[in-house]
């Protein structure tokens, strides 16, 4: 028989055995521990991009191998590295291609029903493509909840309500987009060189102090892109141009969007409607044109490459470039220094507080033939994958600039919903958009023209996705 000691003993033995499951990792963040989240061990989440490459396992010189460029990113790949080795899944992101044949490869996958990849980032109009086709799982089935809205430090990702609006259908999700807004670097910017500026006789940071004061515009970017297209050596020929007339779909979308216009309206019933007849838009147009008329922008080369816009910018042959936000990743090499703005304000924009500037959220989805077992892992395993580990913002910015105005200033306006409104066109499949901006280019006379020419084509796209 045991003595009473001895009894009392055991059972405290026993109580912490008992208890101890309950407390063991009991995380406020997760609620649940390490051995809660057994099921997950063995497993695999696959991600796929085009973008590049994520890699825990891949050394140096490998695809994939994670060379952290900041403090933040050194704290995401140290969080990653430990969920990992606790939760005992695997996971890494995988570039299946660039971006010109990267879509028919993510359909071939799932139409062949090959399961190699769990997850895809798309453009929204792949994934609104793939939803018509039936294609895609719908994310809110599943007992996994996408629906966090403030990123929480070692806890929690954020999830984009705008994208989630978007890509709901008769009650179900399709899609998710990660972040509070402007994460994509999708929305397009204005960047400057300072040297030009300079030598034109203007205060090198001009732009940033009109965006900071309010009085960033259509005249204030027009008495800039007088003074800084300049005949250097009085041969009669221009040396240096404002600009270049390309990329004319940034282009338009700047001075569109920045006029509170739109190609694709949205109502209330959620029906979609031709918005290039409207005044905003074309006053916006005009404006393109009058730039061109005026000799500010650089007409389009013979045999040009794709990009030669850019190129223009980066040798310092334009004093300013409107471009995608993702061009700033591309600028490291470049010999002078340079700023960044948000579009400037059409006369419609001219007497709110706010700027206005267009952007496409990249989203990502699960291909429908996976179980709704397999579905409840792949979210799970993503969850948590994407926590982020710092939410400083702003860290993973500033590698790409040369001064910290083009974040602390315009960035940051991008992160506030006012500022930024999203591209519907890119919720229809072949809308031409492209193609009805680079018209532009060559057009002399009113842009009516080009509008009433391609009313027709847009009409039918946005009555079949009325339907």
């Amino acid at each position: 028989m045991l003595k009473k000691g001895t009894l009392v003993g055991v059972i405290l033995i026993v109580l912490m055995l008992v208890v101890s499951p309950l407390f063991a990792g009991g995380r406020g963040d997760s609620g649940s521990s390490s051995a809660a989240r057994s099921h997950l061990h063995g497993k695999q989440l696959n991600i796929g991009s085009w973008w590049g490459a994520y890699d825990l396992d891949a050394r140096e010189g490998q695809p994939g191998h994670v060379s952290p460029r900041n403090e933040g990113e050194e704290k995401q790949l140290d969080y990653r590295r430990k969920l990992l080795a606790d939760k005992g899944f695997k996971a890494k992101g995988i570039e299946l291609s660039g971006w010109d044949d990267y879509f028919q490869i993510v359909t071939n996958n799932i139409m062949s029903r090959n399961k190699d990849i769990h997850v895809y980032w798309l453009s929204a109009e792949w994934a609104m493509t793939l939803y018509k086709q039936g294609l895609l799982y719908p994310l809110s089935d599943s007992k996994i909840k996408l629906t966090n809205r403030v990123p929480l430090e070692m806890q929690k990702p954020a999830y984009n309500e705008m994208m989630e609006k978007l890509f709901t259908f008769g009650g179900k999700q399709y899609a998710a987009g990660l972040g509070v807004g402007g994460d994509s670097w999708q929305g397009n910017f204005l960047f400057w060189n300072k040297r030009l500026l300079r030598e034109a006789g203007l205060n090198p940071d001009l732009p940033y102090d009109l965006q900071r004061d309010g009085n960033w515009n259509w005249d204030t970017f027009l008495d800039i892109a007088r003074r800084t297209t300049r005949d250097i050596n009085n041969d009669g020929i221009t040396d240096i141009y404002a600009l270049p007339c390309d990329d004319a779909r940034e282009v338009m979308n700047a001075f569109v969007y920045g006029n509170n216009a739109n190609f694709v309206t949205i109502d209330a019933q959620g029906r979609f409607h031709n918005g290039t007849n409207r005044p905003e838009f074309i006053e916006a147009a005009q404006f393109y044109l009058r730039l061109m008329e005026e000799g500010l922008m650089k007409p389009l080369p013979e045999n040009s490459a794709w990009d030669w816009d850019f190129t223009e910018f980066f040798d310092g042959k334009v004093a300013m470039l409107i471009a995608p936000e993702w061009r700033k990743g591309q600028m490291g090499e470049m010999a002078d220094d340079y700023g960044c703005v948000v579009p400037p304000k059409g006369p419609r924009m001219q007497n709110q507080a706010n700027y206005r500037m267009s952007l496409t959220e990249n989203v990502f989805v699960v291909p429908n033939i996976f179980t709704a077992a397999e579905v409840d892992d792949i979210l799970e395993m993503l969850d948590l994958w994407e926590v982020p580990a710092d939410t400083d913002w702003k860290q993973g910015h500033y590698w790409a600039f040369r001064d910290r105005r083009a974040v602390d200033e315009t960035v940051a306006l991008t992160k506030e919903s006012r500022n930024v409104t999203y591209r519907n066109f890119a919720l229809i499949p072949g809308f031409p958009h492209g193609e009805f901006c680079h018209e532009f280019r060559y057009f002399t006379g009113n842009p009516s023209q080009i509008i009433e020419q391609y009313a027709p084509r847009i009409n039918a796209l946005l009555a079949d996705m009325n339907r």
